[in-house]
């Protein structure tokens, strides 16, 4: 019984150090296709894949978005920034989200990456 208690005990452990990965960033160009489209353009994409997972977005400057996404328990803030060639998405915010010197719960990590997802299909496809 022992024995049992010591194994679900390391397995609980391990799970939460299992959940904290290295914060992931996005800096990648624009896709070919895109990089001929006015700004204004370009953001419109943005947004509209952004929105296909329900982050809420705000315009700060021509080529600078903050987007927010929130469940009950968990919240993340990043940066979205953009001109012609290149595309960046970088961590700015969370609450209930492990974040410490440069780690953060995977579900984060697991967030921006379908962001990034999205927002690429909306600027390769240009609808």
């Amino acid at each position: 019984m022992k024995r049992l208690a010591l194994i679900i005990l390391a397995l609980a452990l391990s799970g939460c150090a299992y959940k904290q990965r290295p914060v992931y960033n996005v800096q990648d160009p624009l896709p070919f296709s895109a990089q001929s489209l006015p700004l204004e353009r370009i953001e419109a994409l943005i947004i509209a894949g952004a929105e296909k997972r329900a982050w809420r977005v705000r315009r700060e400057a021509l080529g600078h978005l903050v987007a927010i996404q929130r469940n009950a328990k968990q919240s993340a803030e990043v940066d979205i920034q953009f001109d012609r060639q290149q595309l960046r998405i970088t961590y700015r915010n969370s609450t209930g989200m492990l974040a410490n010197e440069g780690l953060i719960h995977s579900h984060y990590n697991l967030w921006v990456r379908n962001l990034e997802a999205d927002i690429r299909a909306r600027l390769s496809a240009g609808y």
